[in-house]
């Protein structure tokens, strides 16, 4: 199957949506350039943040935008407080030397103002994405996202998310008319106790649909959207880079309520062991760095997203307070002046020493497991028949299991697939999930380095040939990403549709190609990178 749009039809179509979520924002799109600093877009921020808070205010089905808008307070305290010093010094440099010399306030800035526009670009790539297809919802409902699909945009995994979402929010509409008919026949007694089961069961249903389109949603902001942004963070200027991506971590406070930080759910663990005696330290640290994925997501799913959902089940009147109150007000208790004396006190109390009696096969010393490199020789996961949450190897309460290296150093990965066909890829990263929560797992995606344009044109052009798609949209996709300025858009996504490998159902694989495209928007970064992500899906 071969897209029906070219790119260039793609891209105006998701243009006239990105100018309804500004219009709605009340976001001045000439106005808001991340390489200026968080000062000159504090407006803007805010508006994003508000605008998310909106959405979900207004359409509390739409979730993702709720845990947007309610985490917006730590990330806009974080901008302010990473700012301070790159904003004062553009500020100087502009004032003595005009606006001509931008470039120059940007260099000077340093790296403080590096990951100062890299976050506030995050934020921006967000919006074009995440706002674009909302807004596209609200107006035109599931047709309209079905647009976004038939023009590449967006993969089979967006369109099922937002079909999920659909669903569930008709259905919970439905059911809520019907309790209250409830409610009004059992004041007659007039009540079905089955009518009444069958609809609380449909129900239930609804709300699951609704949550698991919207964390497909959340998988597709930190996974395709924004993981690369953080790939950059932690490679910048070793070993500034793992270092300052490390202390965000310890740092960080999330604003969602009872939502743990890093080292909170996952504090750093020393073992060792003495004759006779096994010692384990807890420490204040953590045991990871939210710029990689594994251990991002890891958090989220884990905690956050968890955290968020009870909120929203067991408290909702304390969710819409919180989004009615302005994103200033929430921001100040998460700043750094705020927070530091309670950074200190945890960093010198949060320790925690075991002492416990080693059974006498433990006499030698050893030391904390540490995340170990994938074997030497190929990876391989097996999709020859639908894959079960055992045979996956899903961690307990997860919906999810992630193939990746430390520093994400490439792996060679195999993909066993229905009619003796295989799928070979030297990956950077592999994550196999279940669309329903608690269920079977039913996508995988493959994430393979970055390239240049020209050599992910060559890769797309292969893929074609062997997975049979037209060559046609790959030449109608390189071209207009070639045509592409830097502008104020610099990322977008174009999918190529293979054809069904396997049997008809019950059980056939779907086998999609991503293509993330990011143009730079500063100098001395690598111009037109390309990120290609295999995507399997089975039902």
């Amino acid at each position: 199957m071969s897209c029906s749009v070219v790119d260039v039809e793609a891209y105006e179509l998701q243009d006239v949506w990105f100018e309804r979520a500004l219009q709605r924002a009340r976001i001045d799109r000439e106005n808001w350039h991340p390489a200026r600093g968080v000062d000159k877009n504090s407006k803007t921020v805010q508006a994003v943040y508000g605008y998310y808070g909106q959405l979900f205010l207004e359409h509390p089905y739409l979730e993702w935008a709720g845990m947007a808008g309610m985490i917006g307070p730590a990330f806009y305290a974080g901008f302010l407080d990473l700012g301070l010093v790159p904003d004062a010094v553009r500020g100087v440099v502009l004032a003595v030397r005009g606006r001509a010399s931008r470039g120059l306030a940007r260099d000077a800035a340093g790296d403080l103002g590096y990951y100062e526009t890299k976050f506030l670009t995050m934020q921006k790539k967000i919006f074009e994405d995440q706002a674009t297809m909302h807004e596209a919802y609200l107006d035109g409902g599931i047709a309209t996202i079905r647009e976004f699909y038939d023009a590449g945009i967006i993969d089979s995994a967006t369109l099922k998310a937002w079909q999920q979402i659909d669903t569930g929010h008709r259905v919970a509409a439905t059911d809520a008319a019907a309790a209250t008919a409830d409610v009004a026949a059992a004041t007659v007694g007039a009540t079905d106790p089955h009518a009444a089961a069958t609809r609380a069961a449909a129900a239930n249903a609804a709300i699951s649909d609704v949550v698991d389109g919207n964390r497909a949603l959340l998988f597709r902001e930190q996974h395709d959207i924004i993981d690369r942004y953080y790939v950059r963070m932690l490679a910048h200027r070793w070993p500034i880079g793992p270092a300052f991506t490390y202390l965000l971590t310890l740092i960080g406070a999330p604003s969602v309520p009872n939502a743990l930080s890093y080292p909170q759910r996952y504090p750093l663990r020393v073992d060792s062991r003495l004759p006779q005696l096994a010692i384990s330290t807890h420490t204040p640290l953590a045991d990871g760095n939210i710029a990689i994925f594994a251990d991002r997501w890891k958090l989220i799913e884990a905690d956050t997203l968890p955290a968020y959902l009870a909120v929203l089940r067991n408290e909702p009147e304390q969710a819409y307070c919180i989004l009615h109150k302005s994103l200033k007000e929430r921001a100040n208790s998460y700043r750094l002046r705020e927070r530091a004396g309670q950074l200190v006190l945890g960093a010198l109390t949060h320790w925690e020493l075991k002492l416990r009696a080693a059974p006498s096969w433990q006499l030698m010393p050893s030391v904390r497991a540490a995340r170990r490199p994938l074997q030497a020789s190929a990876t391989v996961i097996d999709l020859t028949s639908a894959p079960s949450r055992q045979s996956a190897d899903f961690p307990v309460g997860a919906d999810s299991r992630i193939w990746m290296n430390p520093r994400r150093t490439p792996f060679d990965l195999k993909v066993a697939l229905p009619q003796g066909r295989d799928y070979h890829a030297r990956a950077e990263l592999a994550v196999m999930l279940s669309s329903a929560s608690g269920g079977n797992p039913d996508r995988l995606t493959v994430q393979l380095p970055p390239a240049s344009l020209e050599a992910t044109a060559g890769l797309i052009g292969d893929y074609a040939r062997e997975w049979g798609f037209l060559p046609d949209t790959v030449a109608a996709w390189r071209a207009e990403a070639a045509r592409r300025e830097s502008g104020d858009r610099y990322y977008g996504t174009h999918v190529f549709r293979a054809a069904s490998i396997g049997a008809v159902p019950p059980y056939a694989v779907h086998l999609e190609f991503q293509v993330a495209h990011h143009v730079a928007h500063r100098a001395g970064e690598r111009e037109r990178e390309c990120v290609v992500t295999a995507l399997f899906s089975w039902s």
